[in-house]
């Protein structure tokens, strides 16, 4: 039992009412709050780029989405680009109320002169 990532062990995620998520549902929800990043669950129709949340396994997924054939996990992080994707037969329901909101876009500002020099350095790896 203790191979299941924990989102399936029930021992972890738990969130603020105490409990853990039960279903694929709630548990892609509770790893979307926790990630910043949109998320779904196996069976979801939704084309795109996914990592699963347990593992990182990353597939190019076209049709439903699986389960993570390394770990078995049920909720996979959106990680394209752009726009949430909507999977297919959802398109006419409302995004997650906790979604960001659109960035503030104003034109004609004046950016300040950085008070220090900006240093450029090539070759430095920001991810170990």
């Amino acid at each position: 039992m203790s191979s299941l990532p924990p989102q399936r062990r029930g021992d972890a995620g738990q969130g603020q009412s105490g409990r853990s998520p039960t279903s694929p549902k709630e548990a892609a929800a509770a790893a979307e709050e926790r990630l910043g990043l949109p998320c779904f669950f196996a069976g979801q129709k939704v084309k795109g780029l996914f990592g699963c949340v347990a593992d990182q396994f990353q597939i190019n997924n076209r049709g439903a989405l699986p389960q993570c054939p390394q770990c078995g996990e049920l909720v996979w992080a959106y990680m394209g680009g752009g726009e949430r994707p909507v999977p297919e037969g959802e398109e006419g329901q409302a995004q997650p109320a906790h979604a960001a909101p659109a960035p503030k876009v104003e034109e004609g500002v004046k950016l300040e002169e950085p008070s220090a020099p900006v240093k450029v350095e090539e070759g430095v790896k920001l991810e170990p």
